[in-house]
């Protein structure tokens, strides 16, 4: 069985894929933003993309076909049949976001995600832009949140590489030091 993640992955992909062959990129960006505000606005559409329901795959093609016409353009509105018809328009939300990064990708930028102990001023974000960004800082997104959690500093996390610089962080670094003392950095050269 496929899991919903993968689905996911496809149809952003396909999704991708058609809107740059018809150069059709800002239109599928503003198509996905308009089911977005459509569901957000409306709990009659919201419930009915979020069911899933045991029809023909006729039945459902013909009733999103009536619901999402003249809301999306013909190419996005093919595939959200499609999704209609294998009952996956529960995924949409998850399509849209996975979409937005895959473009985001192909232009060059990437977001870092910053989790801060308190609210950074503009001079601590602009730090952390130019040092994480490098000679692309301008192409570097931040995405900001605090949590009094990490008592002090912060973490970054960028595609797959997290930065951690956070008090609580290192007092868990500490404790799995004291707790481990065979594996703390240096130990093996210390008995050596």
């Amino acid at each position: 069985m496929t899991s919903d993640a993968a689905y996911v992955r496809a149809y952003a992909r396909a999704l991708l894929g058609a809107a740059r062959i018809t150069s059709g990129i800002p239109a599928v960006q503003r198509d996905l933003a308009a089911v977005m505000g459509a569901l957000a606005e409306s709990p009659d559409l919201r419930r009915w993309i979020c069911r899933r329901v045991i029809s023909s795959p006729v039945r459902r093609i013909a009733e999103g076909g009536q619901r999402l016409a003249g809301l999306v353009s013909p190419m996005t509105l093919r595939l959200l049949l499609r999704m209609a018809a294998w009952n996956h328009l529960h995924l949409l939300p998850a399509v849209a976001k996975r979409f937005e990064l895959a473009v985001r990708k192909l232009d060059g930028r990437r977001t870092a995600h910053v989790v801060c102990a308190q609210e950074p001023d503009a001079a601590t974000l602009a730090a952390i832009r130019t040092r994480m960004g490098g000679a692309d800082a301008g192409r570097l997104d931040l995405d900001v949140q605090t949590n009094p959690a990490l008592l002090a500093g912060l973490t970054i996390r960028i595609d797959d590489q997290v930065f951690d610089a956070s008090l609580a962080g290192r007092i868990a670094r500490l404790r799995q030091a004291l707790d481990n003392p065979g594996r703390a950095p240096g130990a093996a050269t210390a008995q050596a």
